[in-house]
């Protein structure tokens, strides 16, 4: 089992064609149980000091088709609300 706090270290960025880019060890990767089609979401803090990225998880479709019910369901409450 991989120690999260092992996993903190300071890394550089590198040149990667005209972009630059942060070095993921494979133990990072392995970790995240990530591999080149998992998807993150990157957030640039507003004061420009911090870039955190997280994890996309997918979306399982049994939740959408409940979500999709819910919504037909109450379409009415929904238009409401998106006029508030």
């Amino acid at each position: 089992m991989i120690n999260p706090e092992e996993l903190n270290k300071d890394v550089k960025m590198f040149k990667n064609g005209n972009s630059f880019a942060f070095r993921v060890s494979k133990q990072d990767r392995e970790f995240l149980s990530a591999n080149e089609s998992t998807e993150f979401e990157k957030v640039v803090s507003p004061d420009g000091k911090e870039i955190t990225f997280r994890k996309v998880e997918k979306v399982r479709p049994e939740i959408m088709d409940i979500a999709d019910k819910l919504m037909d369901k109450n379409t009415d409450l929904m238009k409401r609300l998106e006029r508030l």
